[in-house]
Parts: structure tokens; sequence; C-alpha cells
């Protein structure tokens, strides 16, 4: 297979779709020639189209007739079911793509799906990136080691200049990206109050926050969003595409938020990263952020799980001292 066309699907989160990315990269080293294509929601179609190693991003069809259309006129030769989906399989078959990879252990893969590879939730201690990664097997790519996987993130940059402006942002001063929701488990989230003491904690004429999040967000981040006259804050939240929001990392110092998309992205982007994760080794490694400066932050606190009320105290525990020193050595360095 010399220059092969394949499609890589992941229609699920942002988050996921960030961790997928990697198998790109992979893909346009071991094939020198091939043309690698992306099919996602169109919530979480400009993450990809920014990604270097994807040379084009097609959003989710409605119907399973427009998808199948979608797949015959790409004219594949491979389709690599990222995350599970027996609508997928059974459009990729439809659509004859010669070589169609996807998880043997959903049973509708079996007839629909040409080649399959047996990824288990019982790697429970490999990050996600790892286990999407052997998808490649069956195209004799190897999985690389932990430590390669930033580098095999790649963006294109964009003029920031609208964006600078729009915001405010203060471009001499250390530019800090505040994430404080989750798409998923609000209960490991770090509390608003705790944000809100980290800001106060630094210098305002050094330091500009930067609170993000969807239109969704507003009404819970609330009296985050009130304005503090002791600290220099931009609201951005529900003002931002992701396209927007990808350009506005890549002009910020750093970002601190939970274990969620724009986590994931942060990081991928090259960005200082500071996540919160719930005391759990096995869900840290799988969903651990990747990049070239990523700090995982957890308590000694046992979890609790969703008895704990509305915060874990998991998370919770974490002290803003723990964070602050994070952000202070990211300037040291």
């Amino acid at each position: 297979m010399d220059s092969p066309r394949i499609l890589i699907t992941k229609t699920t989160q942002l988050g996921d779709v960030v961790i997928s990315l990697p198998m790109a990269a992979c893909l346009k080293q071991h094939f020198s020639g091939c043309a690698v294509f992306f099919l996602t929601q169109g919530r979480t179609k400009d993450a990809a189209a920014r990604c270097l190693d994807v040379d084009a991003v097609y959003e989710m069809p409605q119907t399973f007739d427009e998808l199948v259309a979608l797949l015959v006129g790409l004219r594949l030769d491979v389709f690599i079911q990222a995350n599970t989906s027996r609508h997928l399989a059974e459009a990729a078959k439809a659509a004859r793509i010669p070589m169609r990879i996807g998880s043997a252990f959903r049973w509708y893969n079996w007839p629909l799906c040409s080649h399959r590879v047996a990824i288990s939730r019982g790697y429970r201690h490999l990050n996600k990136r790892l286990l999407d990664l052997q998808y490649l097997q069956p195209l004799g790519v190897a999985v690389p080691a932990m430590d390669r996987l930033a580098a095999l993130y790649r963006f294109s940059q964009q003029d920031a200049s609208v964006i600078i402006a729009r915001l405010g942002l203060n471009l001499t001063k250390r530019r800090i990206i505040l994430h404080p929701t989750l798409i998923t488990s609000r209960i490991h989230q770090w509390p608003l109050e705790s944000f809100q003491a980290l800001m106060d904690a630094f210098d305002p004429s050094l330091y500009q926050w930067v609170i993000t999040g969807t239109q969704a967000d507003r009404e819970y981040i609330g009296g985050l969003l009130a304005t503090h006259d002791a600290v220099d804050m931009v609201d951005s939240v529900g003002q931002l595409s992701l396209d927007e929001l990808v350009t506005l990392m890549q002009n910020c110092h750093g970002i601190v938020a939970g274990s969620t998309g724009p986590l994931h992205l942060a990081a991928a982007l090259g960005v200082n990263t500071l996540g919160f994760y719930q005391a759990n080794v096995a869900v840290q490694k799988r969903w651990a952020a990747v990049g070239r400066s990523v700090t995982v932050l957890q308590s000694n606190t046992v979890c609790q799980g969703d008895k704990s009320g509305s915060h874990c105290p998991c998370v919770k525990n974490i002290t803003v001292t723990q964070v602050a020193d994070v952000i202070a050595a990211w300037f040291e360095k």
C-alpha cells in the first residue's frame, strides 16, 4: 500500500478527538504519500482541522445514506473506527471500503470489519492515546513510546489580532486560562471559590486571567465572572468558536482546568497545562493530558465518587498553594 487514502472516525467529544490526532501523525510518518481524512461531529471539527497531519475534516452526516455517499466519494482504502459504532461499521461496509478496522470486542464488528483489534478496557493503566494507536497495527504501524506522543501533535497558527483586540488581552502580562467546568463528572470540579482565591494570590500587574467555557456554563460560573477590582480578568465564556479557542490558547502562557476537552487541547498545543484529576491511578493514567509541559494534580484524599455531594474531597482538597506553585514554576524555567 504505497499512498493509501485513510479515514479516521472519532465522533464523540472534544477530548476524544484530540486524543486520536497522533494517529494521523503516525500514518503520515509510515506512509509518505498517504492522505489522512478525519470524520467527526460539527462541534469538534475545528480542532481536527487545525492539525497539520490531517488533510481534510468532514462533519458526520445526518443520515445513513449521506454517510455512505460521503465514504464512497472519498475513495478510501482504509477506514478506522476509532470509536466503536455499529452505525459507522455498517456504513463502511456498505461503501465497500477494502480495509475496515474496528474493535474485536464489539460483536457487530465481526461481520462488518475486515480487521479487528483487541483493544479492551482491561488495559486500564495505558493512556487512551496508546490504546487508539493500536488500531494502526493492521497497517504495520508500530505504537510509539509514551514519551514520543507530545511530539506527534502539530497545529497550524492563525492571526490572533482580532481575538486579542476583542477580548482585550494584555500582551505585556502573563496570560493564564482558567476553565472551571467539565463535560462530565461535576463532582470532580475544583470549586469556584478556589479559582477565585487563585486569582487573588497573584500580582494583578503581572497576571491576566482568561475565563473560558460555553454559553451553557455561564450560569454555573456566575460569581467568578463578576467584576473584581483586585484582579485582571477576561470573560470569554460563550464568546469563542472552537477555532478561536485554539488561537486563544496559542497566545496564552498556560491553562488550569479539570480533566476535560480544553485541557487535552491546550496540552497538545504545547501550552503549560495543569489538570485536576480524581484520586484514582487508573483514571489518571488513562486520561492524563499529553504535551510538552503537563502537571497532573491530585490530593491524598480517597475518592468518594458519587457519595461526595457537590464536590468530591479528592479534588476539592487540592490547595490553592499547590496550584500557585505550579504556575509560578512555569515562569521560572
